[in-house]
């Protein structure tokens, strides 16, 4: 009898003791990779200050994606980019209609708590904007 009714509380305990250990909360787990939506803006001039028109402008976040300087050289690229940093490619792609060859460059820009627009959640980090990305392009030799 008091065989059983050790064994009884020990399962009861066990039992009670298994129950408590899963209703612990563990975090979800999240698949994927940080990803913030990005937006830059300037201006592509040549070394004399010159507007371009019609350069491309790529960004690394979405390279299908490309832009045209307008006919004051200004650019506004939008982009969903897996960093705070986003690369952009400059190329000029009509060779002299635009005033020269000018020489392809890429400009590292980087996002700061400063250019947030919008608060993230998760593996979504937010939004962010840059404007005054001015870009110089040199003529090709």
């Amino acid at each position: 009898m008091k065989t059983t009714l050790r064994k009884r509380l020990s399962y009861l305990l066990l039992s009670l003791l298994g129950f408590a250990s899963a209703c612990d909360r563990e975090p979800a787990e999240m698949y994927g990779v940080p990803r913030a939506d990005t937006r830059t803006q300037g201006r592509v001039t040549d070394k004399s200050g010159n507007p371009i028109p019609g350069i491309q402008v790529r960004s690394n976040g979405a390279p299908s994606k490309a832009v045209r300087t307008m006919a004051d050289g200004s650019y506004d690229i939008a982009d969903e980019s897996a960093s705070r940093t986003a690369w952009l490619t400059f190329t000029d792609t009509d060779g002299p209609e635009n005033g020269g060859q000018f020489a392809e460059k890429s400009v590292e820009v980087t996002f700061t708590e400063a250019d947030r627009t919008a608060k993230g959640d998760g593996w979504y980090e937010g939004g962010f904007a840059r404007t005054g990305v001015d870009v110089t392009l040199e003529e090709k030799k």
